[in-house]
């Protein structure tokens, strides 16, 4: 039986830039706290409140080096302040992949492996 809290892909620690383009039309900057072939946890360093809600799409630019993974995504939980995740990690949101073209999916195969094998992006 699958749980909501396990996971698809394994993931790698990665502190990477993501710009988010919002439902509502905003762009925003943020910081990956882990990355899969599947999803990433997203957040920024400013204390604030989130303006994505679980359920909300988004379309993101994962920066690596001198490209890009653009890929649509899905909120699927939000980490608030005060909770027992937000104790050891920043407050942020998790994303799950919807859509990637093979190009960007090939791209984020191959920024998690060089990940594994050498270390962070930046």
């Amino acid at each position: 039986m699958s749980r909501s809290h396990e996971r698809s892909a394994e993931r790698v620690r990665v502190d990477a830039f993501v710009k988010v383009h919002g439902e509502a039309g905003q762009d925003l900057v943020f910081r990956t706290r882990d990355l899969s072939e599947h999803g990433l946890f997203l957040y920024t360093k400013v204390a604030r409140a989130y303006p994505f809600k679980v359920g909300s799409t988004l379309e993101l630019e994962l920066y690596d080096h001198d490209g890009q993974v653009t890929c649509k995504c899905v909120v699927a939980r939000v980490v608030e302040p005060g909770t027992s995740e937000s104790d050891a990690y920043p407050t942020g949101f998790a994303v799950r992949i919807l859509e990637c073209s093979d190009d960007d999916r090939r791209a984020l195969h191959a920024m998690i492996e060089r990940i594994r094998t050498e270390g962070d992006v930046y």
